[in-house]
């Protein structure tokens, strides 16, 4: 059969009007007796005994409603009509819902539900699950319960069915399954994460502790220049390792919504020098400034900008050639001041640009290339994140990578800022560019 129409129906969700045919159905359906009720209506006694039975009937706080042995519905109380979302005509076969699906979200016919099943097998359906769809596009899943009811010599009178709503548990229950699942996805992530930083630790801490027992056993033997390449593979390794616990601690602190320390910031300066602490430190590389270096004002920390500028420039020197070039391009765009590092390093074909800012991601071609824990650019994201800016990855023309930021421009003043500060002093100082 097909699902009941919308057209007719109560929206009320009024329990089903009583008539003696309905009454007289219903005490046989709750007490038993022959399966044909007689053609005199019932008596007035019986009629009051049925109308007991429904106030009690639509007291309960669960849905209930009874079928004929044809499934024709033939009462139900406030709570089905309720959970269904309608008040069926009397009449409607097997089931008072607009249309039902099964769990998995196919549609299931009113002639296979539960309350079907009971009345054409003559046996009772225990938790038997299946989803409402109500006129109003609601959904409500619930648990049926239909028994059979029979006439004093056996045959089938109707059926009974209870109807639980279980929507919330079923709600928690999914709640459950994607918490475990996040779970199972974190401790995945933990454990790759404890491989990973147990690996990329013990690499320094190994050097430096291998080169510093040699120093103090046998430095009296070893030449000058052996001890002086042994101290300065001690000097690089332990700048690894403090790189490596910054990125972490901060990227912890920002994770855990920790904020940056604003303050007028001229970003240009900054740049400059996290470039020239960045090229002490890498003499073998060439670094370069380029654009047209505005000498706009942003509302920023130093240090954390400075942070993000290293871990940008370690990245280009770390998987480009050992002799190329970087560039970091500065420049104003709108009311925003533009930051880029270029190399004509691995480049980001075939990689999506998007995922390398997450936590412990790295591309194939990067895994090949280097060691690395993949937490650099993700704490770039976060503290571009936090001074407001936004970040971003692309493959560069001819070959090469550009990463790059943008903050706004502070929108405050200039007597908002300190005689005396380093953004004052800045601002008076004889550059070349514009100052706004």
């Amino acid at each position: 059969m097909t699902a009941p129409s919308v057209t007719g129906t109560t929206l009320d969700r009024a329990p089903a009007t009583p008539t003696p045919a309905l009454d007289g159905h219903l005490l046989r359906i709750i007490a038993g007796g022959p399966k044909r009720a007689s053609a005199a209506p019932p008596a007035p006694a019986a009629r009051r005994r049925a109308a007991r039975y429904r106030r009690f009937l639509n007291a309960l706080g669960v849905a209930v409603y009874t079928t004929d042995s044809d499934g024709r519905i033939t009462f139900f109380n406030a709570a089905a009509a309720d959970l269904w979302g309608r008040s069926p005509a009397v009449g409607e076969e097997w089931c008072g819902s607009f249309r039902l699906l099964y769990l998995d979200e196919r549609p299931m016919r009113h002639d296979e539900c539960p309350m079907a099943i009971t009345l054409k097998e003559a046996r009772p359906v225990r938790g038997g699950q299946a989803i409402a769809v109500r006129p109003d596009g609601s959904n409500v899943s619930f648990m049926a319960y239909p028994t059979p009811r029979f006439a004093d010599d056996g045959e089938l009178i109707g059926a009974v069915n209870v109807l639980v709503d279980i929507t919330e548990r079923q709600q928690a229950e999914q709640a459950v399954r994607v918490a475990a699942d996040a779970l199972e996805a974190s401790n995945a992530v933990k454990d790759e994460f404890l491989g990973l930083v147990s690996h990329e630790l013990r690499t320094p801490v190994t050097t430096i502790f291998g080169n510093a027992r040699l120093l103090q056993t046998h430095g009296a033997a070893l030449t000058d220049e052996l001890r002086a390449s042994m101290i300065s593979d001690i000097a690089t390794d332990a700048d690894r390792l403090h790189s490596i616990i910054e990125n972490l601690l901060h990227l912890t602190r920002l994770g855990a919504g920790s904020r940056p320390d604003l303050e007028p910031q001229v970003l240009d300066r900054v740049v400059e020098q996290a470039v020239a602490s960045f090229a002490a430190r890498n003499m073998e590389r060439t670094v370069e400034i380029t654009g047209d270096r505005p000498r706009a004002i942003v509302d920023g920390d130093e240090t954390y900008i400075t942070l993000l500028l290293e871990n940008l420039l370690s990245n280009a020197a770390k998987y480009s050639p050992a002799g190329s070039p970087i560039e970091v391009d500065i420049s104003e765009a709108g009311d925003e001041v533009v930051v880029e590092v270029l190399d004509r390093g691995l480049g980001l074909a075939d990689v999506d640009s998007a995922r390398l800012f997450e936590p412990f991601f790295r591309a194939e071609p990067a895994r090949s290339a280097a060691n690395g824990l993949g937490i650099g650019l993700a704490l770039c994201q976060r503290i571009v994140d936090a001074l407001g800016g936004r970040v971003w990855a692309r493959p560069r023309d001819g070959g090469g990578a550009a990463v790059g930021f943008a903050l706004p421009i502070a929108t405050e003043p200039a007597d908002a800022v300190a005689p005396g500060s380093s953004v004052a002093a800045w601002r008076a100082a004889d550059r070349p560019g514009r100052l706004d």
